[in-house]
């Protein structure tokens, strides 16, 4: 049988006893209000069962009632008692409007999931509804409580599902739900999730951890007592009232410690620990100094969470000490108020009879309003299910801004991690960074304490290379969209040129198209506008010379031979083989390739000759002001004697090329290898003086590009 909150059986939880935790904080026309809302869900859920065999209204009754342990308002509780009627009964989002207001049935709504759209997969579906629920959250943090509390009561009856979706709400539960509650400093609920799913998920590891914790605890019982009371007896010495409790760290807690470090359960020393609640921050500090007398502090394991909180307003004194035995023990200092915050976090501004507005919760917002960047950036509901789930990692690195302010980053973040954190457009507009007043690369890993500051530039744009070593999300994110953005800027450029390109074989100019001929060549596509016809053309989804046919049937093609201009700098839509790496002067042809735009080949390369179908290909040709850098490949076959490899890296870097790879290939003649380079090239005349170079090499037996 499922337990609830205080040891209570789900069947104990009924309306009755619900209604007294209410009538402690809620004034009668609230009861009411929250009354009515039960009895419709009642209804509703009539004659439904749950696959416990229980009743269905015990679940959101289950969900409401542990949200009243944190004293939430009325109306998060109504919404709580209907949050599945949408999903499971014929009440509509209308009838939940008409009979408690807008507000109950957005929250409603907002829990609610995308049940009526159909998806390709699961993940994409869970994605979805994850992305319906942080836009809920953005609007109202209230959305999330709800799921958390609908997510603890379905973890206590999960044993009666089947074992893979069973695991499946687990996992996500791990990777989504409880970091949400964590970031939220709801650290009772978080902790809750965590040990539900991580007994669901791995019941061995939880089963075999857990009677390991119990062997520690019987043997460490006289040591924590004899600890606790002797901090007790210091304290009140000192005059410092407070309340002095032993702690025992949770199992899923201990899991991942002992994952991250590797290390063996007895190399686990902190799973007791003392934690001293006070009634001053001053009181902290002087409890700190009275452990200190007490036992030698173990150095580098102080944290000071007063002073700087954790982003989710987490505030405590943490410090590891040398207790009886040299046994490390961890105390926690802290106040009444931020022991209540680190246990309910943002549940506490209820708990608080603060009563918030939503949009007052600043710490919460600006992470919320982070998580609504993020959506908007990310390509679709998948990227941004995996972009949540790395932002719930928590932040490790605390840098300086110019003006001081503390700046939370995830470990490992670089300078560009740091920009982003600042301002989106500080990042994109990134010139320069410098720390303590060095000037440092982008890639710079930063560390604690340091400061930072970062010069933008106008001219300055993301570079990819860029996406290889950014830490955090909304980094990560934000380069993306800035080149998304870029590719459809050259995606539409491109098309329109090809289009031309392909309406000039008929001797007809875009202009000569009647904007009637226009209008219903975009409807046949289903386009709203000529950019998103030249975005498709561009990115190889639409062929132009068929466009063209369209657009201007009547027209005959002409006896020229019309091919289209490249310049090499037409960005990410344009892309050149690597199975024969085109260069200025080559004769060439372009691949229209679907969602790629156009890939250049040799004219002479076999996987074009192979191609039967011609339709895809373009003519192409360079254009006089190709001014850029291009990959080639080139063969050397060598005698395999020492120093030759040097020898032939010596001759390319002299001849101003960059060397981008070196592979050896076996030639199946003794005494004999391959060595095939990538390297840059402006155009085929340096590839050809090169290989003169290298032919004259006396361990060379022949240099030669690389045939396709």
């Amino acid at each position: 049988m499922a337990v609830a909150k205080n040891n209570k059986t789900i069947e104990d939880i009924n309306y009755s006893s619900f209604k007294k935790k209410l009538q402690k904080y809620l004034n009668s026309y609230q009861i009411k209000k929250v009354e009515k809302s039960y009895l419709l869900a009642k209804d509703a859920h009539e004659g439904q069962k749950r696959k416990s065999g229980e009743n269905y209204i015990n679940h959101p009754l289950h969900a409401a009632s542990y949200l009243a342990d944190y004293e939430l308002d009325h109306e998060t509780i109504m919404a709580a008692i209907l949050h599945d009627v949408i999903e499971d009964t014929k009440i509509n989002l209308n009838d939940l409007e008409k009979s408690f207001g807008k507000k109950v049935a957005e929250l409603v709504d907002g829990v609610s999931k995308l049940d009526r759209i159909d998806f390709n997969t699961k993940e994409e579906a869970d994605a979805a509804n994850l992305r319906k629920m942080i836009l809920a959250m953005s609007n109202d943090i209230r959305v999330l409580l709800i799921k958390l509390a609908d997510r603890r009561h379905n973890l206590s009856t999960i044993n009666v599902l089947d074992k893979n979706k069973a695991k499946r709400i687990a996992r996500e539960t791990l990777e989504i739900y409880a970091p949400l509650a964590l970031r939220l400093g709801i650290h009772n609920l978080s902790t809750e999730l965590e040990n539900l799913s991580f007994k669901t998920f791995f019941p061995l590891r939880h089963k075999t951890l857990i009677k390991n914790i119990d062997k520690a605890r019987g043997n460490r019982k006289l040591l924590m007592n004899k600890i606790q009371t002797e901090v007790i007896k210091k304290l009140e010495s000192e005059s410092i009232k407070s309340q002095t409790t032993a702690r025992e760290k949770h199992p899923y807690g201990i899991y991942k410690k002992m994952k991250s470090k590797e290390l063996k359960f007895s190399q686990i020393h902190d799973i007791f620990g003392v934690r001293i609640i006070t009634d001053s921050v001053d009181l902290c500090y002087r409890a700190l100094g009275c452990v200190h007398n007490l036992y030698k502090p173990i150095p580098g394991r102080f944290k000071d969470y007063v002073a700087i909180p954790k982003s989710n307003g987490y505030q405590s004194l943490h410090t590891s000490v040398l207790g009886p035995h040299n046994l490390p023990i961890e105390f926690q200092i802290r106040t009444n108020e931020m022991h209540d915050l680190a246990q309910s976090g943002i549940a506490a501004h209820w708990l608080y009879k603060r009563s918030p507005s939503i949009s007052k919760l600043s710490r919460e917002q600006q992470w919320l309003n982070n998580l609504l960047d993020i959506q908007k950036q990310s390509g679709n509901p998948t990227e941004f299910l995996g972009s949540i789930k790395e932002d719930l990692n928590p932040g490790k690195v605390y840098v300086f801004s110019s003006k001081g302010d503390i700046i939370e980053l995830p470990k490992k973040s670089t300078l560009i991690d740091f920009a982003y954190a600042i301002h989106t457009d500080l990042g994109n507009n990134f010139a320069s960074g410098t720390v303590d007043g060095d000037i440092k690369p982008p890639n710079t890993i930063l560390k604690n304490g340091q400061r930072v500051i970062i010069e933008k530039s106008k001219d300055s744009k993301p570079d990819p290379s860029w996406l290889n070593f950014v830490t955090s999300v909304k980094a990560r994110t934000s380069i993306r969209n800035f080149l998304r953005n870029i590719h459809k800027t050259d995606a539409i450029n491109l098309g329109q040129r090809l289009l031309k390109s392909s309406l000039k074989e008929l001797d007809v100019s875009l202009k000569d198209i009647p904007n009637k001929t226009l209008m219903y060549i975009l409807s046949e596509y289903k386009f709203n506008s000529l950019d998103d016809l030249y975005r498709e053309i561009g990115l190889g989804n639409v062929i132009p010379k068929l466009v063209a046919l369209r657009m201007a049937p009547s027209f005959k093609k002409n006896n020229k031979e019309t091919s289209f201009d490249i310049e090499g700098s037409e960005g990410l839509v344009m892309s050149y083989a690597k199975c024969c790496y085109p260069l200025p002067g080559d004769n060439i042809v372009g691949h229209i390739s679907q969602g790629k735009g156009i890939v250049v080949h040799r004219s002479s390369c076999k996987s074009i000759k192979q191609q039967k179908d011609k339709r895809d290909y373009i003519d192409l040709r360079w254009s006089g002001d190709v001014d850029n850098y291009f990959n080639a490949s080139i063969m050397v076959e060598v005698e395999n004697v020492r120093g030759v490899l040097a020898q032939v890296s010596s001759i390319i870097a002299q001849s101003n090329h960059n060397i981008e790879s070196v592979n050896y290939t076996d030639t199946h003649e003794a005494g004999h290898n391959m060595m095939v380079f990538v390297i840059s090239a402006e155009n085929v005349n340096q590839i050809n003086k090169l290989l003169v170079r290298l032919n004259k090499i006396n361990n060379v037996y022949r240099a030669e590009r690389k045939r396709s």
